[in-house]
């Protein structure tokens, strides 16, 4: 402090400055344009008071200097609002109060009537949509009246639930909506039965020797899907529908085709990235217009009451279908790495590091852990098996395997000692070279079937 100044490394939640402010000039004269340069979010309702701290201690009081403080050259401090968690709630600190608070939350629901009749009714559905699939499972039981049972229960349930909503009675819409979607495994387990009785189980010369049973279940899914958003039309029956379609046209097409493993794997592995990209977009249209449709039609509830409700029904959705679709990826880059293919293992490490690019990219926990799962699972599973399947060594897959524990182990431990890291925004440019690497697995992929090579010979031939 030779010069009266003082030189200070300031961190913000966004950024980190190095420089040297006025040793013995009161905080509250410079800390405003420290504020500016870390580029600290403001709120024109409740502005910050700023100061500094250190990463141990409270802020310090904005009229004192540094000098005051006895901090020296090279000192690393915070930025810290002097008034934050002033307006807070009181915090409950005894344990007893706090024990009853949350116990109250969790047990607040009384074994009522009302709730007696909702456990009742849900025992019966999911007893006569068992009383369907399981004899399915079973020799010995006739397939057509399995079938027909399948056909009869798709149709009565979903029945049901579109007359309680039509006449207004008052059943609970997630009960509602459960009786809906009964339509989808009964109608599916019709649609084996029926086509077993009638074809049997066997390859069939018309649909060019594919086994008829996976065609008809597919129909059957996405008829049940269609029965069961006429039912109770709502953003998850909508899900059940966009889903059941995806589902269905993909495992009829695949079963007519005759696709082995390694090729069912490279569809749905494609397909699951694909829809993994657009499904936050796809989810936010579905709920606007579900919700926009149930405040036309004069539902109770402010405008407040529908955004909250919005929102939860979204993130809810977004977390079944990025669980759902992260599952799917996972089993599929398992198998394309463990194929002992080019071309699959090609896509498998394509779409392995798209996934990762993408959970880098996001900024929720729920939508980072599946994705980083899948792609950790394909990546390993390339390392491990992949690999000394194509080069006919275990050292390579090993040593690969064992690099990457280690860079991961040695980034971690090293993040973790740092006494408070600072927030900072995540790149954008991650998620936009994830699709770029995930699209490289198309060519692959048509590589895989022989689409090029058929492209050749025909070029060959002209």
């Amino acid at each position: 402090m030779a010069d009266d100044h003082c030189r200070i490394t300031v961190v913000g939640e966004r950024r980190k400055v190095d420089l040297a402010v006025p040793a013995h000039a009161p905080i509250m004269d410079y800390v405003g344009e420290l504020a500016a340069l870390c580029a600290q979010e403001e709120n024109d309702v409740l502005p910050a008071a700023w100061s500094l701290a250190a990463s141990a201690t409270g802020p310090f009081a904005p009229e004192r200097s540094l000098a005051e403080l006895g901090v020296v050259d090279g000192q690393v401090l915070h930025l810290r609002d002097v008034l934050e968690g002033e307006y807070d709630e009181p915090t409950v600190l005894d344990v007893a109060e706090q024990v009853t608070e949350v116990s109250g939350r969790l047990l607040d629901r009384r074994w009522d009537a009302a709730a007696r009749t909702a456990a009742v009714l849900a025992t019966g559905v999911v007893w006569l949509v068992a009383a369907v699939l399981v004899p399915a499972l079973r020799h010995g039981v006739t397939p057509r009246l399995t079938g027909a049972a399948g056909v009869v229960t798709g149709v009565v349930l979903p029945f049901l639930a579109w007359t309680a909503r039509e006449r207004r009675w008052p059943l609970a819409a997630p009960l509602r909506v459960a009786l809906a979607l009964t339509a989808v495994p009964c109608f599916a387990a019709g649609a084996w039965g029926l086509t077993v009785a009638q074809w049997g189980d066997g390859p069939v010369a018309g649909l060019g020797g594919a086994t008829p049973t996976v065609p008809a279940v597919a129909v059957g899914v996405l008829l049940g899907a269609f029965v069961g958003y006429a039912a109770a039309s709502g953003v998850t029956t909508f899900a059940v529908l966009v889903g059941g379609a995806v589902a269905a046209v993909t495992a009829g097409a695949l079963a007519v085709a005759r696709a082995d493993a390694v090729e069912c794997a490279t569809v749905v592995a494609v397909l699951a990235f694909a829809l993994l990209t657009v499904a936050p977009s796809m989810v936010g249209r579905m709920v606007a217009v579900a919700f926009r449709r149930g405040s036309r039609s004069g539902t109770d509830g402010g405008a407040d009451d529908e955004v909250g409700a919005a929102v939860r029904t979204a993130m809810a959705l977004l977390t079944v279908w990025g669980t759902a679709l992260s599952l799917a990826l996972a089993v599929s880059l398992a198998l394309l790495a463990a194929a002992r293919s080019p071309y699959a293992a090609g896509m498998a490490g394509c779409l392995s590091v798209a996934l990762l690019l993408r959970a880098g990219a996001a900024k929720v926990v729920v939508e980072v852990v599946p994705v980083a799962l899948a792609g950790a699972v394909g990546v390993f599973t390339l390392a491990t098996v992949g690999l000394p399947g194509l080069t006919g060594t275990g050292w390579p897959g090993q040593a690969v395997a064992s690099a990457v524990g280690l860079v991961l182990v040695a980034y971690g431990f090293r993040r973790s000692m740092r006494r408070e890291t600072p927030a900072s925004a995540r790149p954008e440019w991650f998620g936009t070279l994830g699709a770029v690497v995930g699209a490289l697995s198309v060519p692959l992929m048509l590589a895989g079937f022989g689409v090029f090579g058929q492209l050749v010979g025909v070029g060959a031939h002209l």
